[in-house]
């Protein structure tokens, strides 16, 4: 069931209880989110877990991944580095120390990084049979080295990510002209590309206490305005009207915190560069709403041309103002 389908299913009538997305109704602490707005779930894990080193390489950050991938090149090498001085550094013909360990282990730990990358500049080169075992068994720990590092970078390249962003804050204001209130936030698509057949689905948390003083976390699908583009070129202002059978009616600030409310914001699109679906959540707690205030406009035509200026996506306004 894709995101449009499982939206349909709420709006068919299933209760506040039933619309948790996979978190239940125990989770009751407003100090912390469900869902944080890079997307993750805001969830440590602890107790046993299985280590799968290649879907960690793949997952964590550029920062760190090239912190593993540098430290194992240095560690590597200088394992390799130590059995050559174990066996002795005679064995390696053209070899220069200056008699120190120091000397020694350079000299050693550079023979195997040439070695390790088959770079092999020839002035240095194993004799005997426990040097030479030691000097192919380094080339082939290089080779396959280099084969999955070559393949962990294509895999965090090819990975499909959709690069939406989402306002800082969210926005209750008056709905045009109405008489209603709405609660609003806008994204934006950060790269150049096409993402077609977007939609989105709000749902809003609570906390709410029972007769007998039990607090239960609350969930509501909340209707947008427009749930769906099927082009993506510009921004998206994500409207839900605050009508009677929204959770919101009648709420007003004081009302909106003590209710320890967060709103989940789940997208779902076409990637056309990828050929594949995208994801992007988010989330606003109270304290990232903000009331009587209207996003700036973040287009206009110039030249022959509609400029989308990105930096506006968290600008606000008072109502009014131009």
């Amino acid at each position: 069931m894709n995101l449009r389908d499982f939206a349909s299913s709420l709006r068919r009538g299933r209760g506040p209880s039933e619309n948790d997305l996979g978190f239940g109704s125990e989770l009751t602490s407003g100090q912390s989110r469900l869902i944080n707005p890079d997307g993750s779930y805001n969830i440590l894990r602890k107790g046993a877990s299985s280590f799968r080193p290649y879907q960690a390489l793949v997952e964590m950050s550029w920062p760190r991944f090239f912190a593993v991938i540098i430290s194992f090149y240095i560690l590597v090498n200088a394992v390799f580095a130590g059995l050559f001085m174990l066996i002795g550094l005679e064995h390696l013909n053209g070899a220069q120390t200056d008699g120190t360990w120091a000397g020694d282990f350079a000299a050693a730990f550079f023979f195997s990084v040439q070695t390790f990358t088959t770079v092999g500049y020839g002035a240095v080169s194993p004799a005997g049979t426990a040097a030479n075992i030691l000097a192919a068994a380094g080339a082939l720990v290089g080779l396959m080295g280099f084969a999955l590092a070559t393949g962990l970078f294509f895999s965090r390249f090819a990975k499909p990510k959709a690069n939406i962003r989402f306002s800082e804050k969210a926005t209750i204001r008056p709905y045009k002209d109405t008489g209603y209130q709405s609660f609003q936030f806008q994204i934006v698509n950060e790269r150049n590309n096409k993402v077609i057949n977007l939609s989105a689905k709000v749902t809003m948390s609570w906390v709410e206490k029972g007769p007998e003083g039990h607090k239960a976390r609350r969930f509501a699908f909340l209707p947008l305005e427009r749930d769906e583009v099927f082009l993506f070129p510009l921004n998206w202002v994500i409207v839900h009207i605050i009508d009677e059978e929204s959770p919101l009616w009648g709420k007003d600030k004081e009302t909106l915190q003590e209710m320890e409310p967060e709103f989940l914001a789940l997208l779902q699109g076409f990637d056309e560069t990828f050929a594949q679906d995208v994801h992007a959540n988010s989330s606003y707690l109270s304290r990232d709403v903000v009331w009587g205030q209207q996003f700036e406009r973040m287009y206009w035509p110039e030249e022959g041309y509609t400029v989308l200026d990105l930096s506006r996506l968290d600008e606000l306004k008072g109502l009014g103002e131009a």
